[in-house]
């Protein structure tokens, strides 16, 4: 098959890069992919804070994050990601997109075009909105003791933009699969059992060559 491309979804904080390690390291184990490559909007988002110097889309918050002002931003940076992964697509046998978002219908179906939906499917992992703030923080300060240059996702951001979303709304409105990953707690062996199901979601609903 062509590429496949997995959504990857969930609140800032939600354990999106643990997923995607544990998938990663599924599908080369299983010999299902050799090429497997993964994006997010982050990278864009930072850009547009670091070159907002007028404030005219984002403002700092008290915290030492950033608070996204014009709404717009949110697709324009899809729209964006969606040109990047049109042309990653053609390099590798699976590609995760990593993004945060309170409407994910919209999002995907507005920014990302058919050429990239036709070969995707969604996964949601889902953790309370607390879990996923302490989460945020305690990475971020992880990060700032070993010398990174870090960002956090600002408590502001998190309440306004992530403290709900329309996840339950994926599998009914959105034409391609969905599955969903509760990580909720940290319970690795739960969350293996999970990676399982994933893995027999995807064998099931797509071919490898």
């Amino acid at each position: 098959m062509d590429c496949l491309n997995v959504f990857l979804l969930g609140t800032p904080g939600c354990g999106k890069s643990e997923i995607f390690r544990r998938l990663d390291d599924r599908f080369h184990e299983e010999g299902m992919a050799e090429t497997i490559q993964r994006v997010d909007d982050f990278p864009k988002l930072w850009n547009l804070f670091q070159e907002d110097t007028e404030r005219e889309r984002s403002r700092e918050t008290d915290d030492g994050g950033y608070k996204v002002t014009d709404p717009t931003v949110w697709d324009d940076i899809l729209k964006e990601l969606n040109e990047d992964v049109e042309d990653l697509q053609k390099e590798c046998d699976v590609l995760f997109i990593e993004f945060s978002r309170p409407n994910y219908v919209h999002s995907i179906s507005e920014n990302f075009s058919d050429l990239v939906l036709d070969s995707s499917m969604a996964i949601y992992i889902y953790a309370p909105f607390d879990v996923c703030w302490e989460r945020n923080v305690k990475r971020h300060e992880e990060a700032l003791a070993e010398g990174d240059d870090d960002h956090l996702v600002s408590r502001d951001e998190m309440e306004e933009t992530y403290a709900t979303d329309d996840h339950e709304e994926l599998d009914e409105k959105l034409d391609l699969p969905v599955h969903i990953v509760d990580n909720s707690v940290n319970d690795l062996s739960r969350l293996d059992s999970q990676i399982d199901e994933v893995m027999e979601h995807i064998k099931n609903e797509f071919s490898f060559s």
